[in-house]
């Protein structure tokens, strides 16, 4: 994925482009690993659009069905239940809410870090406070500095709070893709 493609993601079309991809991607994995099932694991709005790419009704003329052939699904800091959410974050979570497809293991990983803490940058500083009072109403939440934890534990899935973690690399040192904290989340998910 690009720059470009992510740019694009508050449309239709470009989370058809990006779900495409992951199918296309999906389809080499299985191939190559003669695999008849795959672990999805989605960061952000990414986990969201994984949710979406479940399904097996069709989005924008497009059917995906990844329930077929996905055993886990993890997100990382993903905003699943919103106050605001975007026209298309809110789609996903009316039509597919919390663990919705009861075939797949859901598990939702939500960070938390002190906003004014030696792990966060500039950015988390400035930042969170707005961003969790626009996604939850609570300015006072507890987040990883962008997500709080109220909208990243997805409802009725395996949820695993990591401390002193931020989103993503420019909010502060440990992110949910730091080595470490990609250790500590691995060993804690109630594998299917």
């Amino acid at each position: 994925m690009t720059k470009r493609d992510w740019w694009k993601s508050n449309s239709a079309e470009g989370w058809k482009n990006i779900l495409n991809k992951v199918k296309d991607t999906v389809s080499i994995a299985l191939k190559e690993t003669n695999e008849k099932k795959i672990d999805l694991i989605g960061h952000s709005s990414g986990g969201i659009m994984l949710r979406l790419y479940l399904s097996s009704e069709p989005f924008i003329n497009s059917i995906f069905d990844g329930k077929s052939i996905t055993k886990n699904l993890i997100t990382l800091g993903s905003p699943h239940q919103a106050i605001k959410a975007t026209k298309l974050r809110r789609f996903v979570d009316e039509k597919y809410p919390g663990n919705f497809f009861k075939n797949i293991n859901y598990v939702s990983i939500g960070g938390e870090v002190e906003i004014k803490s030696r792990q966060t940058y500039l950015l988390t500083k400035l930042i969170a406070r707005n961003s969790y009072k626009s996604i939850s109403g609570d300015k006072n939440a507890s987040g990883d500095g962008l997500v709080p934890l109220s909208s990243s534990l997805l409802i009725n899935s395996q949820q695993i709070i990591l401390s002193k973690t931020v989103h993503s690399g420019i909010f502060g040192n440990n992110w949910y893709g730091s080595c470490s904290k990609v250790s500590e989340w691995w060993h804690q998910i109630n594998w299917k």
